[in-house]
């Protein structure tokens, strides 16, 4: 007859009990590194799938500084929206040597919220978006980011 054999009758060295706690250390540490990434850039948790960050906007970014620059220049804020238009007037002032930097001035300003989303309204209403202009511009009170497109691309 064949003795049952109790938990007792297995023996584990030393090497087997530390492989399993480094192992849950690893895991661990993987998991709270995880949760530091989401907590540090949540909202990159919530774009949809068509306005995923780019290249081109990441290449934006080192223009950033002088974009807000011009953007508080002018003497606003960050532009309102009501319903797809804009809540109230709004000037700004637009500049920069490169349409990606004209093209950031609106962004930080608050009326387009990317440069995908400037290129694709220009796009739908056949306006070519490298060919924005320098400039000051007020935007009225009701004006949709059409009208806005319409506006910087003369």
């Amino acid at each position: 007859m064949s003795k049952s054999r109790s938990f007792r009758d297995y023996h584990y060295d030393h090497s087997d009990i530390l492989l399993a706690v480094i192992i849950l250390i690893i895991a661990a540490a993987l998991i709270v590194w995880r949760i530091n990434i989401i907590m540090a850039y949540p909202s990159t948790l919530g774009q949809k799938a068509g306005t995923a960050v780019t290249a081109e906007q990441n290449a934006t970014t080192s223009d950033n500084s002088a974009a807000k620059e011009s953007a508080k220049s002018s003497g606003t804020n960050k532009a309102t929206w009501t319903d797809d238009k804009l809540a109230e007037d709004f000037t700004l002032t637009v500049e920069g040597a490169s349409a990606d930097k004209k093209i950031q001035c609106l962004i930080d300003a608050g009326l387009f919220t990317s440069s995908v989303d400037f290129k694709s309204v220009c796009k739908s209403f056949g306006l070519n978006a490298s060919s924005i202009k320098s400039g000051t511009y007020t935007f009225s009170q009701g004006m949709t980011k059409k009208d806005i497109a319409k506006d910087v691309i003369k």
